[in-house]
């Protein structure tokens, strides 16, 4: 189904020194990078099932390509099975949208600490909002892709119970889905790349901070 999706990564060692006015900054921007982890918690907790669901399901698929229509009553059960779990991977996906979109809000938390600072420190965290608030998007055109991609399984299983169903239209069925997944693993790749970028640059400001001490 989809490669892993990756997680913010916010090992934060904070090494505080007295009260200045880094130290300050270097709080805030802890406690509102923890904020979004926290929310996004729910997601991140979920991938390992939700990979569960995708292999279990095509396992099932495949053992319903090998069953014909004279085994009609044994495909539908098949199909059936096939649609719960293709139902629990949307219930799971649903949490997941829900998580980032909380995790999201917090965003706007960074805007009051960048108004805090300037210089390169400043340009690190204007950079570093901007990285964040482009993960989130492309989190969101994923599960645009992951939902287009569900509708299609969804239509090729009630095409191997249809009486009126031909073997080209349901090769057909399966290009598109083969197509629509091809797409989904470029929307992972790409949050996964915004991911890393997004953990460079927040090492990199609280790298900055710690210099400026």
């Amino acid at each position: 189904m989809r490669e892993t999706i990756m997680g913010f990564i916010l090992a934060i060692t904070l090494m505080l020194s007295g009260c200045n006015s880094d130290s300050s900054i270097e709080k805030k921007l802890s406690a509102t990078i923890t904020k979004m982890n926290n929310a996004e918690q729910v997601y991140q907790d979920a991938q390992g099932e939700l990979a569960e669901l995708e292999k279990s399901e095509q396992e099932l698929f495949n053992q319903a390509m090998e069953l014909t229509q004279q085994q009609l009553g044994e495909l539908e059960i098949k199909v059936a099975e096939l649609e719960a779990l293709l139902g629990q991977r949307l219930t799971h996906i649903e949490g997941e949208e829900k998580s980032i979109s909380k995790a999201s809000k917090s965003v706007d938390e960074l805007d009051a600490i960048i108004e805090q600072v300037d210089g390169n420190v400043g340009k690190g965290l204007e950079e570093l909002k901007r990285a964040v608030t482009n993960r989130y998007e492309l989190h969101s055109a994923f599960v645009v892709e992951y939902k287009k991609l569900t509708s299609l399984q969804k239509e090729l299983y009630e095409m191997l119970i249809a009486k009126e169903g031909e073997l080209k239209g349901l090769k057909d069925k399966v290009g598109e889905v083969n197509e629509q997944n091809e797409l989904v693993q470029l929307a992972v790749n790409s949050f996964n790349d915004a991911t890393v970028k997004v953990n460079v640059l927040k090492e990199d400001v609280f790298s900055s901070l710690q210099i400026g001490k």
